[in-house]
This record gives structure tokens, C-alpha cells and sequence, in this order.
């Protein structure tokens, strides 16, 4: 593994991020999601998220090593929370090849900052319940858990997290 950059995702590289984000998705749903809505899955399916992100001005950003997209990341204005300070954090999401390294923290860390940097003062996200990995990695960058929900989607009904962190942070990610 080289440094990873992370920076703004360009309009040609969407496919690309695409790509990455439902490689990535399907790997940190396995086990926790419906298999075949998982395989159901094609590599495009992020495309329309990512350009309607980028039309709205929310920020995605990619974790890049050497040419390669290995994680990408979507938060932009919550609309349900109606607060004009308040983030929510869309997508966070690395190759499973890149999770364990400083590379999820990096990419969070750039994340809080281009947050904090377009007025947020806080931010939530939403998580499955039974995503404890996922739960942890909140918890250690400073979100605690609001309430839990029940959500009916593509057939499935899935326990989540709403998850809330208060205080906004600037913060320099260290090179992984």
C-alpha cells in the first residue's frame, strides 16, 4: 500500500468510484444484508447518488492509491434534521483490502474537515445496528448513538443507529 491521497472526486471518475463504492458496500453488508440484493447489485448503481451529491455541492471525496480508487466518501446538508449547521454523513466506504490501516481514519478525518470548513457544526449519520464494526469506528471519531429505527428497504427490515456527532472538529489527517 502506497500514501493515500484524498481529495474531490472528478466528473470522469465516477464510473471508477462507482465501482469502488458497491465493491465496498457488498463487502461491509455481507453477512448483514439480504444476499441477493447484495448480487443484485451492478457496478453503475452509485452514478446518479454521486452526480446528484456533486449537483446539490455535498462533499465526495476518494481515497486514492497510486491511480486506484480504494474508498470514497458522500456528506452534504442534513435535510431531515433542518439545521443549516448540520452534516449528515451520507457514505463512507473502503475496498475491504484497505480497512484495519488508517486509511477509513484518513479519509474521515478530510471529511470533518471540508465539513467543518463549509459551516457544520455537527453531523449525523445513520448505521445498521448490527454494523459493530462500523459502530466502533463512529464511536472512536466522537459520535454516540441517538436512537434506533426500523427501515423497510428492498424488502428487507433493518434495525439502524441514528448516530450524532455534536462538535465538529478541524483536523489534519496524517499520510497513511
Amino acid at each position: 500500500m502506497k500514501t493515500i491521497i484524498y481529495r474531490q472526486l472528478q466528473k470522469t471518475e465516477l464510473a471508477e468510484a462507482s465501482r469502488q463504492l458497491t465493491a465496498s458496500y457488498c463487502a461491509a453488508y455481507r453477512g448483514l444484508m439480504d444476499e441477493a440484493y447484495l448480487t443484485s447489485l451492478q457496478e453503475d448503481h452509485w452514478v446518479e447518488v454521486l452526480e446528484a451529491s456533486a449537483e446539490r455541492g455535498d462533499i465526495c471525496l476518494v481515497a486514492v492509491d497510486g491511480d486506484t480508487i480504494v474508498g470514497a466518501a458522500v456528506c452534504g446538508r442534513s435535510e431531515e434534521r433542518g439545521e443549516q449547521d448540520c452534516a449528515e454523513l451520507y457514505a463512507i466506504y473502503l475496498l475491504p483490502e484497505y480497512t484495519g490501516h488508517g486509511a477509513g481514519h484518513g479519509l474521515y478525518c478530510e471529511v470533518e474537515d471540508r465539513m467543518r470548513l463549509q459551516g457544520f457544526r455537527m453531523c449525523v449519520l445513520e448505521v445498521l445496528s448490527t454494523n459493530v464494526r462500523a459502530i466502533r469506528f463512529y464511536e472512536a471519531h466522537g459520535f454516540e448513538k441517538i436512537c434506533s429505527f426500523m427501515v423497510e428497504e428492498n424488502g428487507m427490515n433493518l434495525s439502524c443507529d441514528l448516530m450524532q456527532k455534536a462538535q465538529l472538529q478541524l483536523i489534519s489527517p496524517k499520510s497513511v
